[in-house]
């Protein structure tokens, strides 16, 4: 009876670990340096403030098809919103594990903005004893303070979302546009452009080495040519 009891235990205790793992909580030092990492890549990578003071916090993964130069001129895949406040410690956890956590932050807007606040999912990567950002996509935007506005979902950002307002509805035609199309240009035209702008830069580059081995010829056959004659 012992036996079959302790064996129930181990298979009650294997079918709820997952679930438990999937919430799971985070150290206080881990919660205080995912604090740090918030409080400058937000309003730099987000609010677009100085946009170059995010690059060393985030995983390469975000690096993926850009360069400092580049990041620090706004081209960088998170959808900027003019945010307000100076830390940004309010996140919860969605899910944690060995060395990561996904967690989602709600993020307030400048007063006057078409929108009031923004909940952004970001993925965390513990690498050498620090904590980056691997991934940082809007979930949700939210109507500012008084307005009627419904809130738009993370399913209302692909160009079908738009569909669900009516041309008096709660939220501007304009930003139900304007959202998607920040979204894909800066997932699709981005890699692009910086692709475009480094292979312009070495033709730029073959160019002007191609003009100088032409002229170092030149000069060699006019001193061969001077040399003959003599």
């Amino acid at each position: 009876m012992r036996r079959t009891v302790s064996i129930l235990g181990l298979a009650l205790t294997a079918m709820f670990a997952p679930a438990a793992h999937a919430a799971g909580s985070i150290a206080p030092s881990d919660r205080a340096a995912i604090d740090r990492t918030l409080d400058v890549f937000v309003p730099s990578a987000i609010g677009r403030k100085d946009s170059a003071a995010s690059w060393p916090l985030v995983t390469a993964k975000m690096r993926l098809g850009s360069d400092r130069a580049s990041w620090a001129k706004g081209f960088l895949p998170v959808p900027p919103f003019p945010v307000v406040g100076k830390t940004f410690h309010g996140w919860t956890i969605n899910r944690v594990g060995p060395g990561h956590a996904d967690i989602t932050l709600l993020v307030h807007l400048k007063k006057g903005a078409p929108l009031g606040a923004v909940s952004v999912d970001l993925t965390m990567r513990k690498l050498h004893g620090r904590w980056f950002v691997d991934s940082a996509v809007p979930a949700a935007t939210f109507a500012p303070a008084g307005s009627d506005s419904k809130v738009l979902a993370q399913p209302d950002f692909a160009p079908q979302g738009g569909q669900a307002f009516s041309k008096t509805g709660r939220i501007s035609q304009k930003w139900v546009l304007i959202i998607p199309g920040v979204l894909f240009g800066l997932i699709v035209l981005t890699p692009i452009a910086v692709l475009t702008a480094h292979r312009v830069r070495d033709r730029k580059v073959r160019r002007r080495n191609d003009d100088d081995r032409s002229r170092g010829l030149g000069i060699r056959r006019k001193g061969q040519y001077t040399a003959t004659k003599g």
